[in-house]
């Protein structure tokens, strides 16, 4: 049996500039934290020879006999394309009987990259099953593979990365390579930082696809304001990279505002009229600054609010219906256990 967890990440700045679109062009930058939430796989042999996938999320199974791939049909889309690559790349692996359990902490469409941090988790464990190993990187890319290259997801990269890597970083895409930096901030600065952000779940959900979608075809077409508007978020990501590392965080907090208020000339899918109430309502309670975690649309809001606010900041929003997420930064990244006694038989 194999099991994996792979955590999903709040973004700070700079979404939108990972999208190929845009870093084939300009080089996209972002800064992201993994969190201490996550995507699970729990990954057996079967002496049938099927091949059963269960997702807890969706409440949906498939079964398929030996030799059978998967269809790439919703809900289960991901594991299938995940599935069809190991079909394609380790046939003598996948030549066994496999049960394929998934489960998340958060719901999908929660803006927090949890499809991608199971596409981070499927990699780990399929490949754990085949009998090798990844490192951050492979595993961030073969998420991509699911997600981008196969299922034809009109998103960036950013997610997959922040999942594979762990911690608090920024993350660098160019049209030949991506680089992932560590924020090397102090343990003293990181608690600091975690302390005065909150996280709520607006109970609205999203579809990114729909939002980066809009966004890449306007690149695509030469909507100049849409370019305009990317190299800003690019920009003011950067100038986040510098106030974390000099622990000026109610400057980061205000930035979090401006960033909230230029995001929303990107789509007019990225907010609501419901959202941008809840929004007011924090910032009016005391938060000094705050952004859906997501392409938009939906969703979690997190928010920078100092210490001696936050209590009124908790009770507007619970008051309004939504519900608080308690999290820490997560700086380890995925985790595989493999119990090898059943597995290592089908080592290649």
């Amino acid at each position: 049996m194999i099991i994996v967890r792979a955590p999903v990440r709040i973004s700070f700045g700079g979404g939108g500039t990972d999208l190929a679109a845009y870093y084939q062009h300009y080089n996209g930058y972002v800064i992201s934290a993994a969190i201490t939430r996550y995507c699970y796989i729990v990954l057996g042999e079967r002496s049938d020879g099927m091949l059963q996938v269960s997702s807890a999320d969706y409440h949906n199974w498939r079964s398929y006999p030996r030799g059978v791939k998967p269809e790439l049909t919703p809900p289960l889309a991901l594991p299938a394309a995940a599935l069809r690559w190991f079909m394609n790349h380790e046939r003598k692996c996948m030549h066994y009987g496999l049960e394929l359990f998934m489960g998340s902490e958060v719901p999908p469409g929660s803006g927090l990259g949890s499809s991608s941090a199971m596409a981070v988790a499927l990699a780990h464990a399929l490949s754990g099953f085949c009998g090798h190993t990844l490192n951050p990187q492979q595993a961030a890319e073969l998420a991509c593979t699911f997600e981008i290259d196969m299922l034809h997801e009109p998103i960036g990269k950013q997610d997959q990365y922040a999942s594979a890597f762990g911690g608090l970083n920024s993350i660098e895409f160019t049209a030949h390579d991506t680089r992932v930096i560590p924020l090397n901030m102090s343990s003293e600065s990181l608690t600091t930082l975690r302390s005065r952000l909150l996280l709520f779940n607006t109970g609205l959900t999203h579809n990114a696809g729909s939002i980066l979608g809009g966004e890449r075809e306007d690149m695509q077409h030469g909507r100049g304001d849409m370019i305009e508007q990317l190299h800003r978020m690019k920009a003011f990501a950067h100038e986040m990279h510098a106030v974390l590392l000099a622990g000026d965080f109610d400057q980061f907090g205000r930035l979090l505002d401006e960033i909230w208020h230029v995001k929303h000339g990107l789509s007019p899918l990225i907010s609501s009229t419901q959202i941008d109430h809840y929004y007011e309502m924090a910032r009016t309670a005391g938060a000094s600054g705050g952004k859906l975690t997501g392409a938009g649309g939906g969703g979690f809001l997190l928010l920078y609010c100092l210490p001696d606010k936050q209590q009124a900041v908790r009770n507007v929003l619970t008051q309004a219906g939504l519900q608080e997420m308690p999290f820490e930064f997560d700086m380890a990244g995925p985790s595989v256990t493999i119990h090898t006694a059943q597995m290592k038989n089908n080592a290649v």
